[in-house]
């Protein structure tokens, strides 16, 4: 995994000092068809058949969260749908306006996140510096 360092401001404060963070840089991604082949190699299962399986677990969890369920997929985590929206000023004012949209929170299981813990050495950290606009500029000159 690779990270950099940016500054973040205290939005309460915006012409404060701000402090520095590392954050990790997704420099790509794996879909389904990519998934199913890594599968494929290292098990007797042919790269379709994991394709049809893992379309199959999409739609299955998109219908299981549609029906208010939670679904636990194993070591990885569970999925939940939660209601977001403004209050009411008594549990009888309330309807359904006052809710404004429903989204989905994932809970990684515990494995998922020892599996990324900081302490843990099976993956490595690389800092990496990107170019700001003006050193771009400054190597145009």
């Amino acid at each position: 995994m690779i990270y950099k360092v940016i500054e973040r401001k205290d939005p309460r404060a915006p012409q404060g000092q701000g402090k520095y963070y590392g954050i990790l840089v997704n420099m790509s991604e794996i879909g389904i068809d990519e998934i199913a082949t890594r599968i494929s190699s290292t098990c007797t299962v042919t790269r379709h058949d994991c394709l049809a399986v893992l379309s199959a677990l999409q739609e299955q969890i998109i219908y299981a969260l549609q029906e208010g369920k939670r679904v636990r997929l194993g070591d990885i985590g569970n999925f939940r749908a939660v209601a977001n929206g403004v209050g009411a000023n008594s549990a009888e004012e309330y309807d359904l306006s006052y809710m404004t949209h429903i989204r989905v929170r994932f809970t990684p299981n515990t494995r998922l996140k020892e599996a990324l813990d900081l302490n843990n050495r099976a993956y490595s950290l690389e800092r990496v510096n990107f170019a700001t606009a003006e050193e771009t500029e400054d190597d145009n000159v």
